[in-house]
């Protein structure tokens, strides 16, 4: 099958997050079905039995490849978001419903549980807590995944701000900003209960972020020149400014966290261009023929990122990293592990 063009990509995502995606830096999606583990691959799951997770937005993409990896792991997990029941296919026929990832857990060896949960919705994710803390008593992991950004298809998405609806915003700082910080209050006390824990807040990096901090903070004028290779005005100012918002609200909780005597870790983890369902259904593959596509060149599994959070987890350094935003490819270089396909993330 051919490959889509890139204007096809740019379609569903916007020029500027591709062209983000291409480079080093993606956000989650949605999934694709999961990778096949090759013969080739060096990573070994270590054992966290007994270990309690809760991953939001676990449906598809990034959250499911959380998931599964955890449950590989022989945790229990916790799987949120708003489809547990029904089914939901694309077109390649993978169910993407919460409750087939909570069965994915379980077959892989964990325990996989599904709550319904609209993370806009406060009191849904109180519930959700109060589950936990009557059925476990603890929280080791939790994964803030759950992000509404992309609920609004209109092709604006890298457009100039004037030209972008607001409810985009709205559902990116809603679900995203805000939902990050409920379900993190809400799970705190579970987290101090198991002594240490470990909060994750799936984000994206930004690479270009560097040419800025000098008028951020007064010390130089701002570059307002359009670099040469972008053709188009818009800085996807609605999604970079939630985007950083959470990268700077993880820093300010490790912050609070730290300064309290608590030995609770708050890491910001920036996915790389994932095989997500929406980027494999475009391109017409599946896991196990991506690699005949050349636009997939350099794509990681969305299992790379689960793979992140349980070095993490199992780091006895880990509050030396607390407060930091980091890339799944560069904790795979620094664990020593691949990816699903054997490769080192480059």
């Amino acid at each position: 099958m051919n490959s889509p063009s890139l204007s096809v990509l740019v379609r569903i995502f916007g020029r500027t997050l591709f062209s983000m995606w291409m480079g080093d830096d993606v956000d989650q999606a949605a999934s694709a079905a999961p990778d096949v583990v090759s013969d080739a691959d060096r990573w070994s799951p270590p054992d966290l039995s007994g270990f309690v997770a809760v991953v939001t937005g676990a449906n598809r993409g990034a959250g499911r490849g959380v998931a599964r990896v955890l449950g590989r792991c022989g945790a229990t997990v916790y799987v949120t978001g708003r489809s547990r029941a029904g089914r939901s296919s694309t077109t390649a026929g993978e169910d993407v419903t919460l409750s087939e990832t909570a069965r994915m857990v379980s077959d892989l060896g964990g325990i996989g549980i599904a709550v319904e949960v609209d993370h806009a919705v406060d009191a849904e994710v109180e519930v959700l807590f109060t589950k936990v803390q009557h059925e476990q008593g603890k929280l080791d992991i939790l994964v803030n995944n759950a992000w509404g950004g992309y609920s609004v298809t209109d092709g604006t998405l890298d457009e100039p701000f004037w030209l972008q609806p607001m409810l985009r915003f709205d559902r990116m700082w809603t679900v995203g900003v805000r939902s990050n910080l409920v379900a993190t209050r809400l799970g705190l006390p579970l987290l101090l209960a198991a002594g240490r824990g470990l909060v994750v807040n799936t984000t994206l990096m930004f690479a270009d972020l560097a040419h800025d901090i000098g008028a951020l903070v007064g010390e130089a004028p701002a570059d307002l020149e359009k670099p040469a290779s972008e053709g188009h005005a818009g800085c996807a100012l609605f999604y970079r400014t939630a985007k950083l918002a959470i990268n700077q609200m993880t820093l300010y909780m490790a912050k609070d966290l730290a300064w309290n005597g608590h030995r609770v870790a708050m890491v910001a983890l920036s996915p790389g261009f994932m095989r997500t369902e929406a980027i494999m259904d475009e391109v017409g593959s599946d896991a196990g023929h991506w690699y005949t596509e050349p636009i997939l060149d350099g794509t990681e599994s969305t299992e790379l990122t689960g793979r992140g959070v349980v070095a993490l987890a199992t780091d006895n350094e880990i509050l030396a990293k607390s407060g930091q935003t980091l890339s799944t490819r560069q904790l795979a270089r620094d664990y020593g592990y691949s990816d699903v396909d054997g490769r080192s993330p480059v």
